[in-house]
């Protein structure tokens, strides 16, 4: 057949593409607002230097170095596995810039929302009021707790003659409570002390009447650099960031919005601990399920560069983005390819010929040096340049 080149060592190829996949790990991801792990390289009194595992450096945000005790600063040390937030990302830098403080208050976040899942009662003091509740302290965290979730017992105490200074009497009580909302984007924690006692929640009856393979209408209620939660029925479940599209999704924000009204596919329900997991991308068909027919071996098709390795580079095709492939880098070109990012950019199209499709096994193979003379790379008319 015309165009179709033949490959003596097919079988041996195979193999090394199987393998490569085999291998492949998702880089560390290096944009605002992630949280990762990396290892102290260097500290000093004027700044802090991490290796996260990437291309580029980290430093720690001079401003929050300088506000480091010499006892903070001595608790750091090279070598020391630490997680970081950063704060701006790593394109087209060699240094990011990362923060402590703001990694740690993510993970106050992320056990206050364990806490809530879970149900698990805590007991926090109280620490200032305002008028419509009292503030206590969780972790490093600010947490609020509205008067109308007060047990009754603690009317007694109230100041009836002043709005602005009715709980003033609770400061320095410790409360039994629940954690019932967590919305770190809006600095939101809000606990009850009426749920830690009286346990009033429909969370369990809900989740009962929840089956696998259940299609349900949700709210999404928040998103997080792992996925989104969607509340159904008054129940918070979670759609993990694989679960939001069939194609590759960055940031859950790319595909969902809080508020938004989505109907979801219920994965699974465990009814011990409570908790609920969804999926966006199921309403859909899966792209894999027809591949034979939107593509064969042999076949040139126009494909998006979408993730760069370093062995490599993933592309999806422009006609079915959720079916992606690899494009080894002796695949990129007749000469002789270092590093992927010397031969292909992420988000531009190319022609490339598929030489391995394996349906049952989701994996495709792409070659741009053997589509030869027939076609020339395709680029984003964004980044088309034309001259006078």
């Amino acid at each position: 057949m015309k165009g179709v080149v033949s490959n003596p060592n097919k079988e041996m190829n195979q193999d090394f593409m199987d393998d490569w996949l085999d291998n492949y790990v998702e880089p560390i991801p290096c944009n605002h607002g992630d949280v990762v792990e990396g290892v102290i390289t260097m500290v000093s009194s004027k700044s802090i230097l991490i290796d996260i595992g990437g291309k580029c450096d980290a430093l720690v945000q001079p401003r929050e170095v300088e506000q480091m005790s010499p006892e903070e600063l001595r608790t750091l040390r090279p070598g020391q596995v630490i997680h970081v937030y950063v704060i701006d990302d790593a394109e087209d830098k060699e240094t990011i810039i990362v923060s402590l403080a703001k990694a740690a208050e993510y993970n106050d976040w992320i056990k206050a929302r364990n806490l809530m899942e879970n149900k698990k009662n805590i007991v926090l003091k109280v620490v200032d009021v305002n008028k419509g509740g009292l503030i206590v302290e969780f972790m490093g965290l600010r947490g609020f707790v509205p008067g109308s979730q007060l047990l009754p017992n603690w009317r007694v105490k109230q100041d009836a003659h002043s709005t602005e200074h009715r709980w003033d009497a609770l400061v320095g009580e410790e409360l039994t409570l629940r954690i019932i909302e967590v919305t770190p984007e809006h600095n939101r924690l809000i606990l009850s002390e009426r749920m830690a006692v009286d346990g009033h929640d429909k969370k369990h009856s809900v989740l009962a009447d929840l089956s696998s393979g259940d299609e349900v209408w949700g709210i999404v209620s928040n998103l997080v650099p792992f996925g989104a939660f969607v509340n159904v029925k008054g129940v918070d479940g979670l759609v993990h960031i694989s679960e939001l599209s069939w194609h590759r999704v960055n940031r859950p924000s790319d595909v969902l919005r809080v508020g938004q009204k989505v109907k979801v596919y219920v994965l699974d329900v465990d009814l011990e601990r409570e908790r609920l997991s969804l999926s966006v991308k199921r309403m859909k068909t899966d792209p894999w399920a027809n591949v034979d027919n939107i593509c064969k071996e042999g076949q040139s098709v126009e494909v998006e560069i979408v993730n760069m390795v370093s062995f490599g580079a993933f592309a999806a095709l422009v006609d079915s983005p959720g079916v992606e492939g690899l494009i080894h880098v002796s695949e990129m070109s007749d000469k002789p390819v270092q590093r992927p990012e010397d031969a292909v950019r992420l988000g531009e199209h190319y022609m490339a010929r598929i030489i391995s499709l394996q349906q049952d096994e989701r994996r495709i193979a792409f070659s741009l040096k053997q589509v030869g003379a027939e076609v020339s790379v395709k680029h984003h008319e964004s980044h088309d340049v034309s001259t006078a």
